[in-house]
């Protein structure tokens, strides 16, 4: 039951986007919103229960936040900040000069953040359009690039129709996912998209981060959690059809679909990537992660604690979203953890984990303090921030959660 305080922020679904009743409502306790860091302590946690569609078989969160605390102008998460994500953007735009049939398409990008995708986009495409409705899109003006600080709908979308023709290519990078309006999202991008365009959309996939014991994605920022079978039916539902597909290893298992306007013939990759999956057991999969949750919980609260008393100096490394449902999820405190280290251009430093009494500092704090211990929290990276860190010259060992808890000696890195 939600208290009645926190009823007026959450959205209660009943119904999954295609309009049938949701069943098997799986209770992963309660998570602060991951994004929202301040200089204050913020303790207000909200429930997070995932539930599916009892026909398309969806999954998606029985309760979520209003898209307004989730996205408020203080939203600090930031593209730019991620290698791996600036790297998947180079690959998307290798994929439009692969397959666009105008030398110089106008490319739309959905929840366009500070801008780093199409900055470089517009290197090689000069019409580029992003919407994004937090403070980052004046990052993304800053660089000089086309934003509308507003949130997609119909009434934006016709002005934008007006203003600049339809779109050749509309990329959506994990909107998707954290979007409570995904119907009328839907209809504005099909009221957008030229009539030989295509839509690229990438969400994170569901079977992956169930494979690698990805507890730490369920949160109420993503609002819905795909298979490939399940976007296919939904796209459907709306007369977008997706014709081909790919997976992805950026943070830590992707999935990439193209989608047009029209019936295509579906691609190899397309079929097989379909064959692997069966969502009538995904529900039991998800209960198995959920049970693994709470032993995991354990184990690092209790590998931590031993730690501390014989004296050791643990610091994390990664104010990733998923850092901040570990973190929440162990009730760890600046006790285990005395803070975590973050890039030092991230909005993040300087500021609280939501939901904890931990501080995000500058990441060199870590190579000056000298701590014993450093926890990867942000651990699809684990080769990338160990690397990092070696190079800058950490003599301590590493803590490794996911997907299985493990210490990584110094000496065996050399």
């Amino acid at each position: 039951m939600i208290k009645k305080r926190l009823q007026k922020n959450i959205i209660n679904r009943k119904f999954c986007f295609c309009k049938n009743k949701l069943k098997n409502q799986i209770n992963f306790g309660h998570l602060p919103l991951i994004n929202i860091y301040s200089t204050k302590k913020n303790l207000k946690k909200y429930p997070v229960i995932v539930t599916q569609c009892e026909k398309c078989l969806l999954v998606q969160l029985k309760y979520s936040a209003s898209d307004k605390l989730l996205f408020p102008n203080n939203y600090s998460y930031l593209s730019g900040n991620s290698k791996e994500k600036i790297n998947n953007f180079k690959s998307i735009i290798t994929k439009i000069k692969k397959i666009s049939i105008k030398k110089n398409p106008q490319i739309l990008d959905i929840g366009s953040n500070d801008g780093s995708f199409l900055e470089l986009a517009k290197k090689s495409y000069p019409k580029v359009l992003g919407v994004e409705p937090t403070n980052t899109a004046k990052i993304s003006l800053s660089k000089n690039i086309d934003t509308i600080k507003k949130p997609l709908n119909l009434k934006l979308v016709k002005k934008i129709v007006h203003k600049y023709s339809k779109f050749d290519f509309i990329v959506a990078t994990n909107f998707f996912a954290q979007t409570n309006n995904l119907s009328e999202i839907l209809k504005s991008m099909k009221l957008i998209l030229s009539k030989d365009g295509l839509l690229i959309i990438e969400n994170q996939y569901l079977y992956d981060l169930l494979f690698q014991k990805g507890f730490d994605s369920f949160h109420h920022e993503h609002i819905a959690y795909y298979t490939f079978s399940s976007i296919t039916k939904l796209l459907k539902r709306y007369k977008l059809y997706v014709f081909d597909a790919e997976k992805l290893k950026v943070h830590g298992g992707m999935l990439r679909v193209y989608v047009s306007l029209k019936r295509k013939e579906k691609t190899k990759r397309f079929k097989r990537i379909l064959s692997d999956e069966n969502d009538r057991i995904i529900n039991k999969k998800i209960n198995n992660l959920n049970a693994f949750r709470l032993k995991f919980n354990n184990k690092v609260k209790n590998l931590l604690f031993n730690l501390k008393k014989k004296g050791k100096k643990i610091y994390g490394m990664g104010a990733a979203p998923r850092a901040c449902v570990m973190l929440n999820s162990c009730d760890l405190t600046k006790y285990e953890i005395s803070l975590i280290g973050e890039v030092a251009q991230s909005l993040k430093c300087n500021k609280y984990v939501p939901g904890t009494n931990i501080m995000v500092r500058n990441e060199n704090k870590i190579i000056y303090d000298k701590p014993d211990y450093v926890i990867i929290l942000a651990w699809h990276l684990e080769k990338r921030i160990i690397n990092l860190l070696l190079k800058k010259g950490y003599k301590g060992d590493f803590i490794i959660p996911l997907p299985n808890l493990k210490i990584v000696k110094n000496k065996n890195l050399l």
